[in-house]
């Protein structure tokens, strides 16, 4: 017999559990189908499989060790069994037998050939899927599949994440243009979301997978076999799967479970017991005489647990600063290869994108792992941003010096826009502010005389001899502007806007206005605090909304105002904790900006910022991978990204509350109160039905001091309206910076070297290709809804193209410099080939 229910481990003992539970309640709907084995032959696939966590309730190390005591336990069966076949996802794991033990890796790639060993999922590791930014999740089937095909020869094209919390809606698009064909998952679980075991799941562009949803456990034992005979069948289907093994910390497959399946081989009421594989099961199914009456899911598929979207808020910080840091300085770069000849750094972008990559795993990103993963997850994702750091400061002070700067009196600045359109952006930098003795610095020249308002803000030190300049600055798509730091009159600056207030008597903003005065708020922008004893992943809990209080207002006091900036300052107490709010708004600019200082002493609380809309018939749009998803506001908490917005309408009109945010995960809207997390204060990894002792010492999540920050908008019209997607990123991307003087050059003080249009089109990656280094790889999607004509330009790669986009299509494009000539631009997928 297999393990008893007393020596399951704590997790398996919850998640069968609940999982039985649930699929009682479920089965009418689920499944439905005539359990009879007589009509016809009917064959369970035996899938070999032992789930890894990769680091969960151990560290990463424990589990490269658990790597290759696996590996070698399921190699073991596969010499012992005749016919056992075992599966396994993860390139990571790969990568570690592969340089620790070649002569098991050897073994693996023969077991591969004989089709006895199977690599599923083709990524790094198994992600969340809800968190990454669509480009990981493109970088995860890029450097995971490529590797595979490399090392192993194999082309994955099954997708595998069982253990992953939810799946955004947007992935069968990236999927399918990264080769996918079918896709394996188990969360939610049957008792979760009302789901078939199999069916066709449709992304935002109509690509499709074929889906299997793992019945009730992605490690199950023998014993369940029986149990999988009844209620383990998709409707009208003759073939399921059973996925058999020892899992969360590996094992492979038992001798014993492997006697128990010889075992029932024998009984003649069950269905035919084979050894198999994924593959084989999925070409089983697609020869069913039923295949074609499969059904179609769109969407997302959702919720396993809701607090994984706002645990441990550093780390999902720190998830987003590595990205983005890559991303930019891999087009950074790119730009500088193509310029002036910069060496662009391949290899340890590659790698820093594997580490950043393998910190996605699912407990680690979700929050869900031990304080000490942390500290791991501190250092891989360090190494990635100086990687880009690094890069990219050299490649922009290789840019700045090929400039002609010789009539620069004193001093100048080389100011370079990442982002492939005109736009104004942010600039700061510290800077002496009378670096001559003389005459202080007023503002920035540029060549053609115009003259550009700066301000001098407080150093970020309490040694405030050297302050920040301040300015916002016209900058060429993706390209750089020089300008001159210079005395004498300032320009006059630009008036500010008054659509938004900020509170005289209480905390944050009490009214906020669209451009043709309807009041948008029904009540102040807020804090609020929330009681949360539910455990880290907040198992069972649907939203978050049991209030305790709000913090008190202790002041309020104008720190800066002038021609760039105005900011005031709100200071708030709530119990042992105080929140800091700088609010701060800019001259001529369409939105406010909010920085919080929060130094959080709570414990088995939330903190959220609440905004009260005035919108009657409210409908509520978020920024997911791959998609802007419309949710319902029946308060539920929710996964979003970069931003979400509240459409609805007042008088008649419509119109839109958008708030973007620069490390958020997790949100609600009831009716058109929007709120998003600042803080959750859970334990790090107490699952379920553990408890919080009294006596510990173990570490609290979100402690000290923690910081935050948000962009308000609004406007007339549907979120559409507002380019939510570019505002994202350009408030998310200042201008890069070189200080510089007086040198000689041969480039002009102005140049653009790539420009992508319209607004509805993003642009998630502008680098050089994986391949051979020659090409140029551009990776856009339409993000409106509507097909669209989307036009590249660029005269420095010889590109003046446009391509055809449907509704939410991403395209991977190759293109390639002709010797002066005009560029060849072919779509490629998005392993690039």
């Amino acid at each position: 017999m297999g393990r008893q229910w007393n020596e399951l481990s704590r997790r398996e003992f919850v998640m069968r559990g609940a999982a039985a539970v649930g699929a009682v309640a479920a089965a009418p709907a689920l499944v439905g189908q005539d359990t009879s084995q007589a009509a016809t032959h009917k064959v369970l696939h035996i899938i070999g499989h032992s789930h890894i966590d990769a680091a969960w309730l151990w560290p990463w190390r424990d589990g490269a060790d658990t790597v290759l005591t696996t590996f070698r336990s399921a190699l073991n069966r596969i010499s012992e069994t005749p016919g056992f076949c075992y599966s396994h996802s993860s390139a990571a794991h790969y990568r570690w037998v592969e340089r620790a033990d070649a002569g098991m890796f050897a073994e693996i790639k023969r077991r591969i050939e004989e089709g006895r060993w199977e690599v599923v999922g083709g990524w790094p590791v198994e992600p969340d899927c809800n968190i990454p930014a669509t480009e990981s999740f493109v970088r995860h089937a890029l450097y995971g599949k490529r590797y595979l095909q490399r090392a192993l020869g194999v082309d994955v094209k099954i997708g595998f994440n069982p253990d992953s919390f939810g799946h955004a809606a947007g992935l069968p698009t990236i999927l399918k243009r990264a080769g996918y064909g079918y896709y394996v998952f188990m969360r939610p679980q049957e008792h979760e979301m009302k789901l078939p075991l199999l069916f066709w799941w449709e992304g935002p562009d109509g690509s499709r997978v074929l889906v299997n949803r793992i019945w009730r456990n992605y490690d199950a034992d023998a014993e369940m076999i029986k149990q999988a005979a009844s209620s383990g069948f998709a409707p009208g289907m003759d073939h399921a799967a059973f996925f058999l093994g020892v899992g969360d910390h590996g094992g492979a497959v038992t001798r014993e479970q492997i006697r128990e399946v010889a075992a029932m081989q024998k009984d003649a009421s069950l269905p035919e017991l084979r050894f198999s594989t994924l593959r084989d099961f999925f070409a089983a199914i697609e020869a069913s005489p039923n295949f074609a009456s499969l059904p179609v899911v769109k969407g997302e598929l959702q919720h396993h647990a809701r607090g994984c979207y706002s645990a441990n808020g550093e780390g999902k910080y720190l998830n987003r600063r590595a990205e983005r840091s890559l991303v930019g300085a891999e087009t950074t770069s790119m730009v500088a290869g193509l310029s002036v000849g910069y060496r662009y750094p391949a290899e340890p972008y590659a790698e820093g994108w594997w580490k950043v990559l393998f910190c996605q795993f699912h407990d680690m990103m979700a929050g869900t792992s031990l304080y000490s993963d942390y500290q791991d997850v501190r250092d891989s994702v360090g190494y990635a941003c100086e990687v880009a750091q690094t890069a990219k400061v050299e490649a922009l002070e290789t840019m700045a010096k090929r400039v002609d700067l010789s009539p620069v009196k004193e001093g100048a600045v080389f100011l370079f826009n990442l982002l492939p359109w005109q736009r104004r952006a942010l600039v700061e930098f510290y800077a002496d502010r009378n670096p001559s003795g003389n005459e202080e610095i007023t503002h920035l020249a540029a060549k053609d005389g115009s003259k550009t308002p700066v301000q001098w803000r407080p150093s970020a030190s309490m040694t405030p001899f050297v302050p920040r300049l301040s300015a916002w600055v016209e900058l060429p798509p993706c390209g750089y502007k020089v300008f001159e730091l210079a005395h004498g009159d300032a320009p006059v600056a630009e008036a500010y806007k008054d659509f938004a207030k900020v509170s005289e008597t209480g905390f944050g903003i009490s009214s906020l206005k669209a451009e043709d005065g309807t009041e948008l708020l029904a009540g102040s922008l807020g804090l609020v605090a929330i009681s949360d004893t539910s455990d880290t992943w907040a198992h069972g809990i649907n939203s978050f909304r049991e209030e305790i209080g709000r913090p008190v207002l202790v002041s309020s006091s104008v720190v800066e105002n002038g021609p760039v900036t105005r900011v005031t300052r709100h200071r708030a107490r709530w119990q042992e904790s105080e929140i800091v709010l700088d609010i701060a708004q800019f001259a001529g600019m369409d939105f406010v900006e909010l920085r919080f200082v929060i130094d959080w002493r709570e414990h088995e609380q939330m903190l959220k910022l609440e905004l009260p809309t005035a919108l009657t018939n409210p409908r509520f749009f978020a920024k997911v991978p791959g998609q802007v998803l419309e949710r319902g506001v029946n308060g539920g908490e929710e996964p979003y990204q970069d931003w979400g917005a509240v459409e609805g309408r007042i008088g008649g009109k419509d119109y839109t509350v958008a708030l973007l945010n620069n490390s958020t995960y997790s949100y609600d809207c009831l009716n058109g109160l929007f709120r998003t997390v600042l803080i959750r204060s859970a334990p790090f990894a107490r699952h379920n039905p553990g408890q919080v002792p009294h006596d510990d010492n173990n570490a609290w999540q979100d402690q000290g001091r923690q910081e935050r920050r948000f962009w308000l908008m609004c406007g007339r019209g549907g979120y559409a309206e507002l380019a939510l997607d570019r505002r994202a990123e350009e408030l998310q991307t200042p201008a890069e910076y070189v200080v510089d003087s007086a040198h000689g050059g041969t480039e002009p003080w102005e140049q653009s070297f790539l420009e992508v249009m319209p607004r509805s089109v993003w642009v998630l990656a502008a680098k050089l290709a994986e391949n051979d280094g020659e090409g140029t790889i551009l990776r856009i999607q339409e993000r409106s809804g509507n097909a669209t004509k989307a036009t590249l330009k660029s005269r420095t790669m010889g590109l003046d193209h446009s391509v055809d986009l449907g509704a939410w299509e991403l395209k991977t494009l190759m293109v390639k410099s002709s010797g002066g000539g005009r560029a060849q631009v072919h779509e490629v997928s998005l392993l690039e080939t």
